[in-house]
């Protein structure tokens, strides 16, 4: 899978054929399609190696003393280290390359649905975050990662760390912004109840 994440993320699609793959591993075509039948197949495990680091990160969250404050911090930086980096280049390529497939698009569709729904029972199964993190976490989830992928594609610009950084204290921002809000709220409602 790394090899395949290399050739994909350094040459892109079309130039990630099982034998570029195979040599970058340093392997045989056929020590290659032993672990992986077909090339798809390849593909489809970059995708779950992906997904698996983002689900990771949502199981290690951990609220404690510095708050939301911290917690979105944490969050928004740790995202971006998946996010920003030659992996999800990867994840682009393989979209890019299956979108005119409709067989292959319909399996990222229905992969990214599937890693959608772990990422939110990894939030909802996280013992380490409240109940109001959780629901907010879940609501917004849609819009970080959006947000990411965008930030992302300004990675083609070869933009300066200084750009990226603030943008992610803008997301970082946001997301605290939302917490304090629902924190506000649900202490009003028990106020008034």
């Amino acid at each position: 899978m790394s090899a395949a994440i290399t050739v994909l993320s350094e040459q892109g699609f079309a130039r990630a054929t099982s034998v570029a793959i195979a040599e970058q591993a340093g392997l045989s075509t056929g020590a290659l399609h032993h672990h992986f039948a077909t090339k798809e197949a390849l593909f489809l495990a970059v995708l779950d190696d992906v997904t698996a680091h983002v689900i990771a990160l949502f199981a290690d969250l951990r609220q404690g003393r510095g708050g939301d404050s911290k917690l979105a911090d944490a969050l928004i930086g740790s995202l971006w280290s998946v996010y920003g980096k030659g992996a999800y280049w990867a994840v682009w390529e393989i979209n890019i390359g299956w979108r005119s497939d409709k067989n292959l698009c319909k399996q990222l569709a229905d992969h990214r649905k599937n890693s959608r729904a772990q990422m939110d029972a990894a939030i909802r199964d996280n013992s380490f975050l409240s109940d109001r993190t959780k629901n907010t976490l879940i609501a917004l989830l849609p819009f970080i990662l959006s947000a990411m992928r965008g930030m992302f594609l300004e990675t083609f610009a070869n933009r300066e760390d200084a750009f990226f950084q603030s943008q992610l204290e803008i997301l970082a921002g946001l997301l605290k912004a939302r917490m304090a809000t629902v924190q506000r709220r649900q202490g009003h409602f028990a106020a008034n109840n």
